[in-house]
């Protein structure tokens, strides 16, 4: 699978993890992390994600749309009344119900996805550690146990960083009177 093929605006992109989400396919991730949590969901997790990914869709947003001006049609010529005559207060009804259903679906669905990228940020940063302890093992295989160029450049940097930092807060300063 390249790039193009997963790329984003192709049918199988999701920046959540699984990249090829028909059924009877395998799914593909870019982080273990996100495997883990994806095979771990438990019965309420998994429904939670398919109604908040089936209300931030198109097709829900176009169907209910139409459902809405059927609706609204229907009641607005229907013989004998209709059994919603204008204001169409069991619309009104049906709207809140939804609504009082959709908004902790949708919080649910921030804070799992919240606690997603705090897990993949956690993994992140196990690799990067890992790298690093890569890098300075192979710049000690390179260099020589006695090579001390990464302790003598530490000193440095952090100067550096410092003028950085103050030459920051003075133009915050000067912008911002």
């Amino acid at each position: 699978m390249t790039e193009a093929d997963t790329g984003p605006g192709t049918p199988r992109h999701n920046r959540n993890g699984p990249m090829n989400v028909r059924k009877g396919h395998k799914r593909e991730f870019r982080s273990p992390a996100n495997r883990h949590r994806y095979e771990h969901r438990t019965a309420g997790a998994r429904i939670a994600d398919r109604v908040t990914a089936s209300f931030g869709s198109w097709p829900f947003i176009v169907g209910q749309s139409v459902i809405v001006l059927l609706w609204i049609g229907l009641n607005l010529v229907a013989w004998a009344g209709g059994w919603d005559p204008y204001p169409f207060i069991l619309l009104n009804l049906v709207f809140s119900t939804q609504a009082a259903y959709a908004a902790p679906l949708l919080l649910l669905s921030q804070n799992r996805q919240a606690e997603r990228d705090r897990i993949e940020a956690e993994h992140d940063f196990r690799v990067d550690q890992l790298a690093l302890q890569y890098l300075f093992a192979w710049h000690r295989d390179a260099h020589g146990p006695d090579c001390d160029c990464v302790q003598k450049l530490g000193p440095a940097v952090d100067t550096v960083l410092a003028r950085l930092a103050d030459d920051v807060i003075a133009r915050e300063a000067t912008a911002n009177p």
